[in-house]
């Protein structure tokens, strides 16, 4: 699998790409490095269609590993267990409905973390993005500052989130996280003291 990878960006190189692989073409020779992930991902974008998430974000980043610290990136992309992979959609439609129309576009940053992973980047033990219920995200505008997504997202999360139990974290810069796994919300320390939320933001 890092041979085809290896090559994939010796091949670019070699046609003056300075840049990183294109995502698609990465996802590509990531799913072709074995022969189950092809259809393992056909049947997990046959759910998301299913269940009106598809194209919600690009599903190839649904599977997306982590790369904040780039030492704990084994692989580009992680496959979830195929029996958690429906504790996704409710994070979807709540993205969907309620953060897209008022944020635009969202970029996937962070999703399901084997425990390997979550070890290394120091995430909380019980994190949501162990059994697949979280996204971390990224406004695609970068007009969007993280005062934006707060003066805009603290009031959705508060009229929102208790009815679809979204739990909610705004980071640093403009990182934030959005899980289905119940009604709560922190702050770039990841504790609810510091939620923005609690200090007018909602």
């Amino acid at each position: 699998m890092r041979v085809a990878l290896l090559s994939l960006c010796l091949l670019l190189m070699s046609c003056g790409a300075l840049k990183p692989p294109d995502p698609q073409a990465e996802f590509d020779a990531w799913l072709a490095a074995t022969p189950d992930r092809e259809s393992a991902f056909q049947r997990f974008e046959q759910m998301l269609q299913r269940e009106g998430v598809a194209g919600v974000v690009p599903d190839r980043d649904l599977w997306l590993t982590d790369r904040k610290d780039p030492q704990c990136v084994i692989e580009p992309y992680t496959m979830p267990p195929e029996e958690i992979w429906p504790r996704i959609v409710p994070a979807l439609r709540f993205i969907r409905d309620h953060v897209k129309p008022a944020v635009g576009d969202v970029s996937v940053a962070s999703s399901y973390r084997d425990e390997a992973l979550n070890t290394c980047v120091h995430g909380a033990s019980l994190s949501a993005h162990r059994n697949f219920y979280a996204l971390d995200l990224v406004p695609v505008d970068a007009a969007v500052s993280r005062e934006r997504l707060i003066e805009t997202l603290c009031p959705i999360h508060g009229r929102e989130g208790p009815r679809f139990g979204i739990g909610l974290g705004i980071y640093r810069a403009r990182r934030f996280h959005v899980d289905a796994r119940g009604y709560r919300g922190w702050g770039e320390d990841f504790h609810s003291a510091t939620f923005p939320c609690r200090s007018g933001g909602g």
